[in-house]
């Protein structure tokens, strides 16, 4: 999947926050605001980027940090939520990793940032692990969404960051 900068995102996002997906072999992370401004859109392509993943009470949460221009976000993901084909749980062979889209949207849903990069073969081989136990596990929405709830009330992303079992920047 391939949406520029400036063009319409191809799925409607209706709030403002964050949302992601396992769409065409690639996890893609969108955080959509009322406006990005040109020092967020330039940090997005040329400052460090930091990813990290969270596993706690059976639920996946990436952090995506940018540095010195957007706070730590936090994407939920849930295997339970749609089909998935087998490249969700791959063994990653050394030297290759899940790609990664990263998509800043205005309050139009049209992109006006984006970063690909790709994750290395040890972070997406932990992340597979874990969708695995995740998809293997008897599925209670009532449960993850409160296990949910708990986490989000507890602890704001930025905290989250320490209990990450990887993290990993991207230049």
């Amino acid at each position: 999947m391939n949406v520029e900068v400036n063009e319409k995102f191809f799925v409607e996002i209706e709030e403002q926050g964050t949302v992601m997906d396992y769409f065409d072999q690639e996890f893609i992370f969108v955080i959509k605001d009322e406006a990005w401004t040109d020092y967020e859109l330039n940090a997005l392509r040329k400052k460090p980027l930091e990813i990290d993943f969270v596993w706690k009470y059976n639920i996946p949460i990436f952090l995506i940090t940018l540095q010195d221009a957007i706070d730590t976000s936090d994407f939920v993901f849930n295997v339970h939520d749609n089909e998935y084909d087998d490249t969700l749980y791959r063994t990653f062979e050394k030297g290759s990793g899940y790609p990664c889209s990263i998509y800043l949207l205005d309050k139009d849903n049209v992109v006006k940032g984006k970063r690909k990069i790709q994750m290395t073969n040890a972070m997406s081989t932990c992340i597979a692990e874990c969708l695995k136990k995740q998809r293997d596990e008897e599925y209670r929405e009532e449960e993850f969404v409160c296990n949910l709830e708990g986490i989000q009330n507890t602890w704001e992303p930025f905290e989250m960051q320490p209990m990450a079992l990887i993290s990993e920047k991207y230049k």
